[in-house]
């Protein structure tokens, strides 16, 4: 019985060490999504759960890089900090409600802060996504197929200008679940506009961020923020997107992925609807009607 008890009180500690040093990774300066995971990928075959430098032996970090890092470690400034956000609400790669979707692409988000309903992470998920300046043609589409949708899934967009809010107000307008994964941390919002929207999801659905809640929108963090998007589901409806767009990366991500790419249709003629056909030249999904997504493929 004692060696029972001994080996669940050192497991548990374990387990703490492991939350603690997820957290930590995430107040490193200078570190992007793909070297924190491979730091953790470090520390687990290593068992090394300490908050010290001795990953950097490991990193082909420029000397500057790795001076700044010695330098924020040695301030200490990071301890007060690591105690402020160890009393927030975060999903962690080690938790049981983790998605096992989001764990299966390529470097996954080690720590998730949230807002609002985390059991929204064990449903069956859709994304929809698409163009910053949406066209009537995609807002008719949008208000008379996501209800049907919202029906069977949990959506899943960007709380961005344009076809990502208009996705989240229909949805929960219809009293449908549905997640935003913003490139903000959770105290701010981007577009500022759509900060009561964000705070409406908030309370009725589900936001999450990879990035430390102080932090502001940066250039970088929309397309790691759209990984998370593709990872969260199995299937991704591109609304409307121009060739060269944050929409056209998401889709790419999710051929990398391996997840199913559904394609609204559009005006032909209209450039906004160009990466739309260049999609289905590549061998996306056509949706004519909202039951095609949930027949599957």
């Amino acid at each position: 019985m004692q060696k029972h008890v001994l080996l669940a009180s050192l497991l548990n500690q374990e387990a703490v060490m492991q939350r603690v040093f997820l957290l930590w990774l995430m107040l490193i300066p200078g570190l992007n999504c793909k070297q924190r995971y491979q730091i953790w990928r470090w520390a687990l075959e290593q068992q090394a759960f300490q908050c010290n430098l001795a990953f950097l032996k490991l990193c082909a970090f420029s000397d500057k890089k790795q001076m700044r890092i010695v330098n924020w470690f040695q301030s200490g400034q990071w301890m007060p900090e690591l105690q402020q956000i160890s009393a927030l609400s975060v999903v962690m790669i080690i938790d049981s409600d983790y998605p096992e979707n989001l764990k299966q692409i390529s470097d996954p988000p080690l720590v998730l802060f949230y807002q609002g309903n985390r059991n929204l992470l064990k449903t069956p998920m859709l994304g929809v996504v698409g163009s910053r300046e949406i066209l009537p043609q995609t807002k008719s589409l949008l208000r008379a197929w996501l209800p049907e949708w919202a029906a069977a899934y949990t959506i899943v967009s960007g709380n961005a200008k344009g076809v990502d809010c208009l996705v989240h107000r229909i949805v929960l307008g219809c009293a449908g679940k549905t997640v935003a994964v913003i490139g903000t941390g959770l105290n701010h919002s981007y577009p500022a506009e759509n900060c009561a929207l964000q705070a409406h999801i908030g309370t009725h659905g589900l936001i999450l961020s990879e990035y430390l809640p102080w932090m502001g929108p940066k250039a970088w963090h929309f397309p790691e923020r759209n990984r998370i998007i593709v990872g969260l589901t199995k299937d991704i409806v591109i609304c409307q997107a121009k060739c060269k767009s944050g929409t056209m990366v998401t889709a790419a991500i999710a051929n990398d992925e391996n997840r199913n790419v559904w394609v609204m249709p559009g005006d032909v003629l209209n450039p906004a609807f160009a990466g739309n056909y260049a999609l289905i030249y590549e061998g996306a999904f056509v949706l004519t009607a909202p039951t095609d997504l949930m027949q599957g493929t």
